[in-house]
């Protein structure tokens, strides 16, 4: 009778640890999701979304979306007078309980090499890598001037 106690408990212990990892995963959302619309020719294109933690400290690690070469995640910066973007190669922390604004003048995706001019309206699927909220896919849309409201998640 001893083993299957054991055993059962050990069940109920990984059925509660799926579920608090379920829970985990669950805790960033994405809002506000748009590309600003770039010049037909233009090899680059910038990307703005809202992240929402509502769990525990998280991590934007990467990106990635279909027909373009390449998505980094960058950040501004003053060097002088002259404001400069860089990439942050070890991605973006996402406290906890907080909202995290990509948008211009500040965080955003820059997406690389586009494989076709973007137009307005166009939804562009990204895919985002999160360190303990793992992967979502969010919905952007391409538009004109400092402001969309793509779709979330």
């Amino acid at each position: 009778m001893r083993p299957l106690l054991q055993g059962m408990l050990l069940a109920v212990a990984v059925v509660l640890a799926a579920l608090a990892s379920a829970t985990a995963a669950g805790t960033v959302t994405a809002s506000q999701a748009w590309i600003r619309l770039p010049p037909a020719a233009a090899g680059v294109a910038a990307g703005y979304v809202q992240l929402h933690n509502g769990g525990r400290a998280d991590r934007l690690l990467s990106a990635r979306a279909t027909g373009f070469g390449q998505v980094q995640i960058h950040a501004m910066r003053m060097d002088g007078e002259v404001m400069r973007m860089h990439p942050l190669p070890d991605g973006l922390a996402l406290p906890a309980g907080q909202v995290t604004a990509l948008q211009p003048g500040g965080l955003h995706l820059m997406l690389i090499a586009p494989q076709r001019p973007l137009r307005a309206g166009q939804q562009v699927a990204v895919t985002l890598q999160f360190a303990t909220a793992g992967e979502q896919a969010v919905v952007f849309v391409v538009a004109e001037g400092r402001g969309g409201h793509g779709a979330g998640r």
